[in-house]
């Protein structure tokens, strides 16, 4: 058996795995790439759609002046059952007359993104 001929073929097959596998390489980090985009695209959509969830106290006591992320919380939120969901769309409908904002403490971007998966779930 003639070695070098041997040793020719598995450097051409050594270079035919590497080329396939930088190739694959490519092909994931556009994907990744791609679907982080989307993923992105999507979260914005949700944030300023006012269909996320959130929560608006509902206990007695002083006005509120925020409503707080369902999916998302701050520490504020203690007692979920002391707060009523809404869409952001219903909580600034329903209050009456003062204005809620959005709870500085919460992930509201984390929300979005919640929000968006679960709407393309």
């Amino acid at each position: 058996m003639d070695d070098s001929k041997f040793n020719e073929l598995r450097v051409r097959k050594l270079k035919i795995l590497s080329e396939y596998y930088e190739e694959d390489m490519k092909r994931r980090e556009k994907l990744t790439a791609d679907l982080a985009g989307v993923d992105r695209e999507m979260a914005l959509l949700a944030d300023t759609s006012l269909a996320l969830s959130c929560l608006v106290r509902n206990t007695p006591g002083p006005r509120q002046t925020v409503y707080h992320s369902a999916d998302a919380t701050c520490d504020r939120v203690r007692d979920r059952s002391n707060f009523g969901e809404h869409s952001e769309y219903e909580a600034l409908e329903e209050v009456g007359d003062y204005y809620l904002k959005r709870c500085t403490a919460c992930d509201w971007e984390k929300a979005a993104e919640i929000h968006a998966q679960r709407g393309s779930a």
